[in-house]
């Protein structure tokens, strides 16, 4: 679920801009969600999460589609992560109670994934932009938060709302700042 920004040059980065601010307002919209309706059952708190994988799937598809015409060969290379995320996000919306049991689990490996995918994208950057710390810190976040629910005792998905709320506005509003960040570059 990593924004996928290695690219080479301001004017790529630049062309991913819009993509991500789309992931951040895809993943300020969850953290309403959770936090507007903490009472949610297990069932409809995966039906969203799945929502919100299929949304943000779709906004990397987006980023990679638009990566094309500037990296000939890297845009397949972003364009099949996004398709494996896309589909992980119909299997949850499909399967909702199957899945309940290891999805957070699951997710947490592909936020940790995506938090060190981060972390390396950030120290690329930085060569190329002044804002690169932003990246960095959103992996830090990414990295923090999939630890946390591995280590936790999360017995009920509805009792760790709030918190998951909280950790998508804030990690939202972090990538919709470098996504507008990424326009300007």
């Amino acid at each position: 679920m990593a924004i996928q920004v290695f690219v080479r040059d301001r004017a790529a980065l630049r062309r991913r801009g819009w993509s991500i601010v789309l992931w951040g307002a895809v993943l300020m919209l969850f953290g309403i969600a959770v936090l507007a309706w903490p009472e949610l059952t297990g069932t409809v708190l995966v039906s969203l999460i799945g929502v919100t994988i299929l949304a943000v799937g779709l906004a990397l598809v987006h980023g990679a589609w638009r990566l094309r015409e500037v990296e000939e060969r890297l845009w397949v290379v972003s364009l099949v992560p996004a398709l494996i995320v896309v589909a992980f996000g119909v299997v949850v919306l499909a399967f909702p109670d199957a899945v309940s049991a290891i999805l957070l689990m699951i997710v947490a490996v592909l936020v940790i994934i995506a938090g060190v995918g981060d972390l390396a994208s950030s120290f690329a950057l930085s060569s190329i932009v002044g804002w690169w710390w932003l990246r960095l810190l959103r992996g830090l976040l990414l990295v923090g938060a999939g630890v946390w629910v591995i280590l936790s005792d999360l017995s009920g998905l509805v009792a760790i709302g709030a918190l998951v709320g909280v950790w998508a506005l804030l990690l939202g509003a972090i990538t919709i700042a470098f996504g507008v960040l990424a326009l300007r570059a």
